[in-house]
């Protein structure tokens, strides 16, 4: 456990060091901020365009953190090959892809910290505290990108950064077009379409189930009824994906 813990520590200030990650946390954190610029050109309720830009630029910003960073994650440690120096060590190759893993969601968990003390703030002292309900949006924000991470760790295994970048994101595209997917297969007349169609929706994560941004944005009672079956999702599939990458990294020649 002590080992475990010091890899995700390690990859935390290891990540915490990186300029590019301040970067986008700031032009997110400007984002936010800039969205009170739109409440005087916006026609309709302008409190719900400033709430709705608010917690979508949190949803959107964080995931390209979780992208940016976790596509690199286990290959940059094989570059540098500090990656040899530590398997040398009594460190199992499970202990060193969850100890990264777990240590980018750390970073991550404190980013996405970052930006709702900002639109918190923002909010109080422009229309009140928030409802419970973007409290609990956001900590579904974070099992989903727990999900993606899990997806970046394993493409992060065994390609370089730019091969995992491209499927990293065609996994978040498709993932949030999991629904539109499933609607298109079964309104096609093609057998085969309708199958491929099917097999993407079961097999490709559905981020959409994390979704409950809408409630959130118009203040609505939390919907429990979607959120408990989220997060059982989130933590069966994301253990499945982190397993599998495990997996692969065991299996993989290290010379």
């Amino acid at each position: 456990m002590n080992r475990l813990l010091a890899l995700a520590l390690n990859t935390f200030r290891e990540a915490v060091r990186d300029r590019v990650l301040y970067s986008i946390l700031f032009f997110a954190a400007g984002v936010i901020v800039l969205s009170l610029a739109l409440q005087e050109v916006t026609i309709g309720d302008q409190d719900e365009v400033v709430r709705s830009i608010g917690q979508g630029a949190m949803d959107l910003f964080a995931s390209i953190i979780a992208m940016f960073l976790g596509v690199s994650l286990v290959w940059k440690e094989l570059d540098k090959r500090t990656a040899y120096t530590i398997l040398s060590k009594p460190v199992p190759r499970w202990m060193f892809v969850l100890g990264k893993y777990l240590g980018l969601m750390l970073t991550l968990a404190v980013e996405v910290g970052i930006l709702l003390a900002v639109y918190t703030a923002l909010m109080v002292v422009q229309q009140g505290f928030p409802p419970p309900v973007v409290f609990v949006s956001t900590a579904l924000l974070l099992f989903e990108l727990a999900l993606l991470t899990a997806w970046a760790t394993l493409f992060s295994t065994y390609s370089a950064p730019t091969t995992a970048s491209a499927f990293t994101l065609a996994v978040f595209v498709i993932g949030h077009l999991a629904d539109d997917i499933w609607l298109y297969g079964n309104q096609s007349d093609n057998p085969a379409v309708r199958q491929v169609a099917r097999a993407l929706y079961w097999a490709l994560p559905n981020f959409e189930l994390f979704n409950i941004r809408a409630d959130a944005v118009h203040g609505r009672p939390t919907p429990w009824e979607q959120v408990w079956p989220a997060v059982g999702y989130g933590i069966a599939y994301t253990t499945a994906v982190l397993v599998l990458a495990m997996a692969v990294f065991r299996r993989r020649d290290l010379r």
